[in-house]
């Protein structure tokens, strides 16, 4: 796959991880409770720049290291519960910790939705590379 194709693909993928983003966070942000708020924020911002950033540190990989792909994501995934698990005790420790788990279900809902978009995306795309 020449450069020009990988550029468009991490680009495209990076406009679906913002509108995906904004689908959850809008919704919460004018619908949801008060006490949804904040963890909507972190959220949002957590996988917003979390998948940007996979997205062009793939498209290097992809370009210069294809061997190492499978040793990519696999690190991606452990690096990204890792930092769930430092947001998470983060909040613990910085809030009262009575909101743990509305912090907890709304963190939880933008993970998974973006580690499933995450998966199908690259599954499809990796086959082609």
């Amino acid at each position: 796959m020449e450069k020009s194709e990988l550029k468009r693909l991490v680009n495209g993928y990076c406009i679906q991880v913002f509108f995906l983003t904004c689908l959850l966070y809008y919704p919460i942000k004018f619908w949801g409770p008060d006490n949804w708020q904040l963890p909507s924020v972190v959220g949002c911002a957590f996988a917003f720049l979390f998948y940007i950033i996979d997205g062009w540190v793939w498209y290097w990989v992809a370009l210069r290291h294809k061997d190492f792909m499978t040793s990519f994501f696999t690190g991606t995934s452990g690096l990204r519960f890792l930092l769930a698990l430092a947001i998470i005790g983060i909040y613990y420790l910085l809030t009262d910790g009575a909101n743990m788990m509305t912090f907890l279900l709304v963190f939880f809902i933008y993970y998974m939705l973006l580690l499933t978009h995450h998966s199908i995306f690259f599954s499809r795309v990796s086959k082609r590379v």
